[in-house]
């Protein structure tokens, strides 16, 4: 480490704002300069220094987290290799040191070229400061991405490597599913294109209410809808939203029923009426019924797994589509350990609804959100209701 960068690094320990203001700009120059090794050098020194506690004024992580995304927003294959070699949180700890590295993945899977990324992170004589974790969870945000994972030999071994090692994202598939349509790359997109969750309300609806006629109520007449939740389903379901409660303050409310007359897609808004559910309780009004899909559900359930609840932060691509996944095999009454593809298929035989969330249980601030699932066979429902608030 050249002087130049040592006094760089030891003056932070009494820098002022504007002494890091103008750190930050000559690291953005020289990062657009080219100048890697000086960029890189300094990262090491200042995450060695963050790392020791040496921080009493938070520049050593503010100035390591700026070099860290002036290294993601410059794609190339010299930035990403100077990137591996640098910590991005040395500083932080426990669930905060491992929600880096997942962020970490996240940025570079957006930022940087697949062909860069095979070379550096995932062949034999790679180099990197980085967790096993962090490859983990950039190889399956390559796959949201719509990047043909399954074309590069080494992404393909280094997933061989999570499936024989029993890594939780293994579970995922190499390629998004049909019901994951809405993720996938457009023919016609830029080659800066990455899949972003949509913006607009998890409450939204794309299709007219649906009624209940009195034709609807006589067929279901009589019916005694029996409540079958379990914790270990109601966990499942929620998976999704887990960390609204855990890391803020959200609540859940997870329902199984069973019917001893299968209930038809055509005659549900009549039995959704008859259930005895925690967020619409008996003295309020029924809740509205709208008809779903399952790639617009699955939309819904991913972007509350990845968006930050009220406090705390959210699960990023690749988690967040493990929980969406595990949500809905939840929903469908998959078990725990069945495959994705299994889920899938179950998926595709259920049918799916919308519930409107203008009930006094949710919050409705912008962390609500209502599933409905008649599953195959019609003799089983599955309801899902989450809220938080700050």
């Amino acid at each position: 480490m050249s002087k130049d960068i040592t006094r760089t690094v030891a003056a932070l320990h009494e820098a002022n704002d504007a002494d890091v203001f103008a750190l930050r700009a000559k690291i953005d120059l020289r990062v657009s300069d080219g100048e890697f090794d000086w960029v890189g050098d300094l990262g090491v020194g200042v995450a060695s220094r963050a790392a020791a506690g040496k921080d009493l004024l938070g520049h050593y992580g503010t100035v390591l987290d700026h070099i860290i995304g002036a290294l993601v927003a410059h794609p190339g294959l010299e930035s990403l290799r100077t990137l591996l070699r640098v910590p991005a949180s040395p500083h932080l700890e426990g669930p905060e040191r491992t929600r880096a590295e997942r962020r970490l993945a996240a940025l570079v899977a957006h930022g940087h070229r697949i062909e860069d990324i095979a070379r550096s992170v995932f062949t034999r004589n790679s180099e990197s400061v980085h967790s096993r974790e962090f490859s983990a969870c950039l190889l399956h945000e390559l796959v949201l991405d719509s990047v043909q994972v399954e074309e590069h030999p080494a992404l393909r071994s280094f997933a061989g490597t999570l499936v024989a090692g029993g890594h939780p994202l293994a579970l995922l598939p190499l390629s998004l599913l049909p019901e994951e349509g809405g993720l996938r790359r457009p023919a016609s997109a830029a080659d800066d294109w990455t899949w972003t969750v949509p913006p607009t309300p998890l409450v939204s609806f794309d299709a007219p209410e649906l009624q209940t006629t009195p034709s609807m109520r006589q067929r279901m007449a009589g019916i005694d809808m029996t409540e079958i939740s379990v914790p270990a389903s109601a966990e499942l379901m929620g998976a999704a939203v887990q960390h609204w409660c855990t890391q803020s303050n959200g609540k859940v409310a997870a329902q199984e029923f069973w019917s001893p007359d299968p209930v038809t897609s055509e005659d549900f808004p009549a039995a959704f009426k008859l259930l005895p559910l925690i967020p619409w309780p008996a003295d309020q009004a029924p809740a509205r019924l709208y008809p779903s899909t399952p790639d617009s559900v699955l939309r819904v359930l991913l972007t509350a797994a990845v968006r930050g609840p009220a406090y705390g932060s959210g699960l990023y691509g690749a988690y967040g589509r493990l929980a969406a996944w595990r949500s809905l095999g939840g929903l469908t009454g998959a078990a725990a350990d069945a495959p994705i593809t299994h889920t899938a298929e179950l998926v595709r035989q259920t049918r799916w609804f919308r519930v409107d969330t203008a009930s006094m249980w949710f919050y409705e601030v912008a962390w609500d959100l209502a599933i409905a699932a008649l599953r195959p066979g019609g003799q089983e429902i599955a309801v899902l209701a989450a809220t938080d608030t700050d």
